[in-house]
């Protein structure tokens, strides 16, 4: 009989519909099998293998996965691919599934965030961890000490607030789930909890963050078997993002000065906290050569000086092969890779990107300073962190191993590696066509591109021994560089917001100063010294410089959420003037002085041979450096090693002067040969801007979601399943729960 029965959710908001004759197939239904609580909290043994299956279930993804469709889970922690939410944002070309043009969503087809199946539900993962907590702490005869106790606590606690607050920002106000609900049909009517207000909600995760935060150590003290587990430090940390988000204006629509003092509280204890456990900027003494220290970060995961660690909250990783069970792979070096070096090559940054990184004066391209940008020549004068997130063409991206196949990669061993990647078309019109993509160069072909997402690569001639094994059948896949999902440098860049909503500017000045510092910068960093005076601008920097740092970390699409940059947060009225923001100027992307996503079109760049010079069939032998053609020679690749900085001419008829020979003549390559062009990806017909709906900023739930509990409220401005609109407000201390 039990293979037969509708298999149950242990969650608060599945409605419990099976029937059974009797409860003994609850047994099956427990998160640790056959065994009774007694067995699996029995000692630090047991309970570490409960444990560590919630690590195992709730760490930052490392793994490949669709971004769309029913085998993508949306709760998972993003490390900066191109996953659901991310490509909403300017990071990544083309439209997000929201901003199509002319796409309406309702609660009949909106994906289904709220609750997506059983095994994956976010609720069963809460549940799991309301089992730890409840079970270390009551269950009779378990061998822990309270110190013990209080740590187990302190994880599963963290956890849970993870849970809770990936849903929390999605929708607002949760049912609030702190103990073990039965899982007996007959008290399915209990399961059924109502929504608590955002508020409600959000001091609920603060309690357990701060519970973790008391009671877990600055860092674990055996570090070989517990190096990556959770510390009082990444507690704070979480708790102090959380509350940014809280006190941001997609909760914050009058700009309460409570919620920026809360953060600021918060913060400041997760900064104090990480410095007692030896957590900092990496490599601040040794910067290298163009943030060559600041490139080590992912890959020597302690950090360089005095042992001192970046990483704050991170899956660990493995190489070991074997069982499948046991392989714990971080996929990024093989998505950021281009083809010809057997990568996946599935992350292209969009030309917006490219353009809007800070000249090595610290001053934004667009702005009056030593420099002028060129955006055909973008690789001069650029912040030395430009040339760790990016890999542009002739450059050198060296990595450890051997190529056997000649047709699918020029080079034969990997430490001769250069990046040599240059489009052509077959006519004038084709690349005169907005649209119209390029052929590449080096055996790229139809699948190349010009840029790519050098961020976090183990770039052989700076990180050393890689923590991948490759061969060319499989590339960078078995790798075991650690998955990190937030460092030091973003709590700073937190405490940074959180002082500036504070009214703390200086304190805020003082964050930027730190963390450009660390890769070269002198004085005031670029910085404009008028921020410290002016909240709005000094917002606007903190967001300018988590855009150029965290880049490719998974952190903008929250930035464009929680400052609702899509519209500036204009629409909003339109659903309810309840929803209004009666500060931030009424819009926040006036407020901060920025162009909402809304209104921008995004590119791919290439850097193509110009057409005068060169157009040729699209095949590897038309190939313009190849033996068959040889209408062009390659240019040294540059190591990034090179002084990039150029000195403008002392008269208009002068000539550019150039601190690097080799960087001059890859300049001077581009200038003779190649055109740019940006290629439109948001075509959709009519090249519409994208249309990131007003409703989005508060999901509603889907008609599956409601007819798991009919007891919880609709999202204004979202249809209910039950007639009319929604009544719950996700920025009212004091929203209507209940259905009428």
């Amino acid at each position: 009989m039990k293979t037969n029965i509708y298999a149950l959710s242990l969650t608060a908001v599945i409605a419990l519909s099976a029937v059974s004759c009797s409860d003994d197939f609850l047994a099956d239904k427990r998160p640790y099998g056959s065994y009774g609580p007694e067995q699996a909290y029995y000692d630090q043994a047991s309970v570490n293998l409960r444990l560590n299956y919630i690590y195992q279930k709730s760490l930052p993804n490392h793994k490949s996965f669709s971004n769309t469709g029913d085998n993508y889970y949306p709760d998972l922690w993003p490390v900066g691919g191109n996953d659901f939410l991310s490509t909403h944002t300017d990071e990544f070309t083309g439209y997000g599934t929201w901003s199509e043009p002319g796409k309406v969503w309702d609660n009949t087809n909106i994906h289904r965030f709220f609750f997506y199946g059983i095994n994956e539900s976010p609720w069963k993962k809460i549940r799991e961890c309301t089992d730890v907590i409840v079970r270390v702490n009551n269950t009779e005869g378990i061998i822990l000490t309270d110190l013990q106790k209080q740590q187990v606590t302190g994880q599963a606690m963290f956890f849970r607030a993870s849970r809770y607050f990936r849903l929390w920002k999605r929708f607002g106000g949760l049912p609030i789930v702190n103990t073990i609900q039965s899982t007996l049909s007959s008290d399915a009517d209990k399961l059924k909890l109502a929504r608590t207000s955002s508020d409600s909600t959000f001091r609920f995760m603060m309690e357990d963050l701060r519970y973790a935060g008391e009671h877990l150590p600055a860092r674990w003290e055996e570090e070989a078997n517990d190096w990556g587990r959770i510390t009082s430090g990444a507690a704070y940390a979480l708790a102090g993002y959380i509350a940014n988000y809280y006190a941001s204006p997609v909760f914050n629509r009058a700009d309460e000065q409570d919620r920026w003092l809360t953060a600021y509280e918060l913060n400041s204890l997760a900064l104090a906290k990480l410095q007692e456990g030896n957590f900092g900027l990496a490599y601040t003494d040794t910067p290298g050569k163009n943030a060559e220290g600041w490139a080590k970060i992912w890959s020597n995961i302690y950090g360089g000086e005095q042992n001192r660690s970046e990483a704050v909250f991170f899956a660990v990783c493995n190489n070991l092969g074997g069982d499948p069970t046991d392989q714990l792979y971080n996929n990024w070096e093989q998505a950021v890779r281009p083809k010809n070096a057997m990568g996946s090559a599935t992350l292209c940054p969009t030309a917006e990107m490219v353009d809007l990184f800070p000249m090595a004066d610290g001053k934004r391209p667009t702005e009056v300073g030593k420099y002028t940008y060129d955006k055909q020549l973008f690789f001069l004068n650029r912040d030395p962190r430009f040339y760790r997130t990016f890999a542009f063409p002739g450059t050198q991206w060296k990595f450890s191993g051997s190529m056997t196949q000649p047709d699918q990669c020029p080079y034969a061993s990997g430490t001769d590696y250069e990046l040599q990647n240059y489009a052509w078309y077959s006519s004038p019109e084709e690349f005169n066509d907005s649209v119209q993509t390029g052929y590449f160069s080096d055996l790229m072909g139809s699948g190349g591109q010009s840029i790519y997402v050098r961020k976090k690569s183990q770039d052989y001639a700076v990180a050393g021994t890689p923590l991948y094994v490759y061969d060319d059948e499989n590339g960078f896949s078995i790798n075991a560089q650690p998955a990190i999902y937030m460092r030091y440098t973003e709590v700073l860049l937190n405490f940074a917001e959180a002082a500036c909503g504070a009214g703390k500017l200086d304190e805020a000045w003082d964050a930027l100063v730190k963390i450009r510092q660390r890769v070269g910068y002198e004085g005031d960093c670029g910085l404009d010294p008028a921020i410290r005076g002016d909240r709005a601008k000094m917002f606007d920097a903190i967001l300018y410089e988590r855009q150029v740092e965290l880049a490719y970390e998974g952190k903008r699409f929250d930035d464009c959420h929680r400052w609702m940059l899509f519209d500036g947060g204009v629409g909003q009225t339109d659903i309810s003037p309840e929803l209004a923001l009666t500060a931030w100027s009424g819009n926040t992307c006036t407020y901060l002085g920025v162009r909402p996503l809304n209104q921008q079109l995004l590119h791919k760049l290439e850097m193509v041979i110009d057409p005068n010079i060169y157009t040729g069939g699209k095949t590897p032998e038309s190939d313009p450096f190849g033996a068959t053609v040889a209408v062009l020679e390659k240019p040294k690749a540059l190591t990034l090693t090179e002084d990039f900085c150029t000195v403008a001419p002392e008269t208009e008829d002068g000539e550019v002067t150039y601190n690097n020979a080799n960087v001059k003549a890859l300049a001077q390559f581009y200038q003779r040969n190649l055109v740019r062009k940006d290629v439109a990806t948001m075509t959709n017909e009519t090249s519409a801007y994208p249309t990131w709906p007003a409703t989005c900023y508060f999901l509603g739930l889907s008609t599956g979601d409601q007819e798991n509990n009919p007891g919880v409220v609709q999202e204004i401005g979202w249809q209910s399943l039950y007639g009319g609109m929604g009544l719950y407000n996700p920025v009212s201390k004091n929203p209507v729960t209940v259905n009428p």
